[in-house]
């Protein structure tokens, strides 16, 4: 057997077996690390359990999964050809090491916290086909996510500083990718990467956290960022990005909070003298849970509005573009403890474009990590937007520039839909979770392929394999999965096996491609996540 390419995956599940204690949180700028003692009146940023926050701590944490997957294939470009059908090996490692001083020094403290992912991404099964960001593309051994420290004056203020992710509400935009890594963030269908990472100075201020006002959970977070690299910038492509990031968020209850948060960018790529990107971005999100004992109702949603400029993809007509493009998305989960139910009904709307010579960029991509479904966005338009950019250089197509071809890959992303996902998840037993789903999308301004829309559609929208778009559809999935998850008393971690599976019906935005035959696609996981000593009960 030649394990020349299994070598990831066994160093994987070799790892597994050593117990890290607990995954490394979110690093948004408000995350509130778990704590099996009864939750205070509002949250803290970074607070410690009592216990750690009295002697101080160091923790060694991680985190692990490896997935196989296979896609059933199908038409990617007008040309005539089609997606990988084989089985693809994914695997992904989280370590971090953090140090908190807690009561040490009073109501000063010191933390710190050192970051990495290890074996990530595909490791078996990768794309043969030349394109952009094709799923299943990439792989890291090492890629390092946090190193920063930072000092916090209890209650009032906290000063950070060095290499951190980035996060923020349902992560429509910034999302740190940790999700799968947390037992606490138990979404269905999701298979996350690894998430933005950024450069930051950061100041966190609770001007009244000293009060017994109402005012007490009111937080204002300012940042200065390089970014490392997200859904726009790459830093390793040689794209050189700076933001500021203003953030305001109140917590009115340990899990419920509103916030707004705004962020003005300036991108650059390759050169300063080149392409460039300047947008400002406001998101608003909330989160309200009001679930006890197993059953309740928790209310999620973000909305985010893009608007600037940019000389990307310049054509004769338009050296330069407007950007305005727009998202708004809301989860509800209603849970019936009881009875071991669960209900979930997800929407969302994402901008399209449908014209790539007119004046604006309308088309708004969500970033990768957030997911919906299996196939439909991650896997099939994936692919084919990542084949655009060869079918786009055809030298018959006059008038366009070859600028900037790459960026026409959505990398997976939800973009160009109105969506509804309703979902539903039974405990058929202590450990033991069936569930299901099904995805229906529709496209308000259909995702295009350059070459067959200028050359053949003479600007009438004509899609990824070269077939005009026939009415609004996107496509139908439906969604099924399965996890058994243990949990030993004497572990911190829980071991879970999901698998899932998935059958897309494309829609008339998708004509042409074996619209008559469905997509199949299914995965299979092993994980370790932590979990806490309150789920081992």
């Amino acid at each position: 057997m030649n394990l020349s390419h299994r070598w990831p995956l066994l160093v994987a599940l070799a790892a597994w077996p050593l117990g890290w204690s607990a995954v490394a949180y979110a690093e948004d700028p408000f995350a509130v690390p778990p704590t099996d003692e009864p939750p205070p009146a509002v949250a803290e940023p970074f607070a410690a359990t009592p216990t750690e926050a009295d002697r101080g701590a160091i923790r060694l944490t991680g985190a692990g999964r490896s997935t196989v997957q296979r896609t059933s294939n199908y038409a990617v470009d007008p040309n005539g050809a089609r997606s990988n059908s084989g089985v693809l090996g994914s695997s992904r490692l989280t370590l971090q090491g953090d140090v908190d001083t807690g009561k040490t020094f009073g109501d000063w403290s010191i933390q710190a916290a050192v970051a990495a992912d290890a074996l990530s991404g595909t490791f078996t099964g990768r794309p043969t086909l030349e394109g952009d960001k094709l799923p299943g593309g990439r792989w890291d051994q090492l890629m390092l996510t946090q190193a920063w420290a930072g000092i916090s004056l209890r209650d009032l203020a906290v000063v950070k500083f060095g290499v951190m992710n980035s996060h923020w509400g349902l992560g429509l935009l910034a999302n740190d990718g940790n999700h799968a890594m947390d037992s606490r963030r138990d979404d269905y269908f999701v298979l996350p990467t690894t998430g933005d990472r950024v450069a930051r100075a950061q100041l966190i201020l609770q001007p009244w956290g000293r009060s017994e006002s109402l005012a007490r959970g009111l937080f204002l977070a300012f940042s200065v960022d390089n970014v490392i690299e997200d859904n726009t910038a790459i830093r390793a492509q040689g794209d050189d990005a700076w933001q500021q990031v203003a953030a305001l968020r109140w917590h009115f209850a340990k899990e419920r909070w509103a916030g707004i948060y705004y962020v003005h960018r300036d991108q650059t790529y390759h050169d300063k003298t080149g392409p460039f990107l300047k947008v400002n971005v406001i998101d608003a999100a909330f989160d309200v849970d009001y679930r006890k004992a197993g059953t309740g109702l928790r209310l999620q949603a973000e909305a985010a509005l893009i608007l600037g400029r940019t000389n990307l993809a310049p054509t004769p007509e338009h050296p330069e573009h407007d950007v305005r493009q727009s998202a708004a998305v809301a989860k509800a989960r209603y849970d019936l403890g009881k009875y071991g139910l669960r209900f979930e009904l997800d929407g969302g709307y994402f901008s399209g474009d449908d014209n790539l010579d007119d004046a604006a960029l309308t088309g708004f991509k969500a970033n990768p990590n957030f997911q919906q479904g299996l196939l439909l966005f991650s896997q099939v338009l994936g692919f084919q937007s990542g084949r655009a950019r060869i079918t786009a250089q055809n030298p018959s197509v006059t008038g366009y520039s070859s600028a900037d071809l790459d960026r026409l890959a959505t990398n997976g992303s939800v973009t160009s839909a109105i969506t509804a996902f309703p979902k539903v998840g039974w405990t058929v037993c202590q450990g033991f979770e069936v569930y299901g789903g099904a995805l229906l999308a529709f496209s308000p301004t259909a995702p295009v392929d350059p070459f067959t829309t200028r050359a053949v559609g003479g600007g009438v929208p004509y899609n990824y394999v070269g077939k005009k778009v026939d009415g609004s559809l996107l496509g139908t999935e439906f969604d099924l999965g399965a996890v058994v998850k243990l949990t030993p008393k004497t572990w911190p971690m829980a071991l879970s096996v999901r698998g899932e599976y998935a059958l897309l019906l494309p829609g008339g935005v998708l004509n042409g491609m074996d619209s008559d035959s469905p997509i199949h696609g299914g995965r299979l996981s092993l994980a370790l996540t932590p979990v806490s000593s309150k789920e081992k009960k």
